[in-house]
């Protein structure tokens, strides 16, 4: 070891090995071989010490999100779990209130209506089944005491089609939905309200009028028929 606290360091190169590192050295603006291969061996250390400080810091960063994420499942799966018992629970209760009216109106039924000679009883009817029979229901009609959310849950459930509009939600029977549109998309060539009302019918024009009032569907004058905008008629 020198003075300053350097060693030597000696190695045997072929004669055209040292000319070609000569050659580099002195483009390079090096005074000598030596400064050279002392700036090369440098280089080439420090970045294989800055590679393996960036390569730890990145298995730390993945290690880091890989368990930041597991927290973060841990904590939502009660919630989920939560939250599908509640649509069970919301689901069978519904259920038990059904059949709570049923039985009820079987016992509230007048005598004359179940033991009357030539009398019909009047069985209970389920909101499927009312709807079923009046096709559309309107929220902005209901009355004041129903709870919509919960009945728009409940048709939607039964595979009744449930319309959102701007203003308020429309339930509609899947098969009038069906009919409804195969006329209006496809029967349809008009656009005045007299001709919509004979060939949708009375129910069939107040749920276009809403439809139409709301821009979820257009007439084409061009080819003389009508189209949906919305998704929400799409379906």
């Amino acid at each position: 070891m020198s003075g300053d606290g350097k060693r030597e360091i000696r190695i045997l190169i072929n004669e055209e090995l040292y000319k070609s590192l000569e050659r580099k050295a002195l483009e390079l603006g090096f005074k000598d071989v030596s400064s050279y291969i002392v700036e090369v061996l440098s280089r080439e250390l420090f970045s294989r010490t800055e590679r393996t400080g960036v390569e730890e810091l990145e298995r730390m960063r993945s290690r880091l999100e890989k368990f930041i994420q597991d927290e973060i499942n841990k904590g939502l799966a009660p919630l989920e779990n939560m939250r599908r018992q509640l649509a069970e629970l919301i689901q069978r209760v519904d259920e038990l209130e059904e059949k709570i009216k049923s039985i009820e109106g079987k016992e509230g039924a007048k005598p004359g209506e179940t033991r009357g000679e030539g009398k019909v009883s009047k069985p209970y009817k389920t909101g499927i089944e009312r709807l079923r029979e009046d096709k559309i229901v309107f929220e902005s009609m209901l009355p004041a005491r129903i709870q919509r959310d919960r009945l728009f849950s409940y048709f939607e459930r039964m595979g009744a089609v449930v319309l959102h509009l701007s203003k308020e939600r429309i339930a509609v029977d899947s098969e009038f939905w069906r009919e409804f549109k195969e006329k209006l998309f496809k029967e349809v060539k008009t656009n005045t309200e007299e001709d919509l009302k004979k060939i949708l019918g009375e129910k069939g024009y107040l749920l276009w009028k809403a439809l139409y009032e709301d821009n979820m569907i257009l007439y084409d004058s061009k080819t003389r028929g009508w189209k949906p905008v919305s998704d929400e008629v799409r379906k």
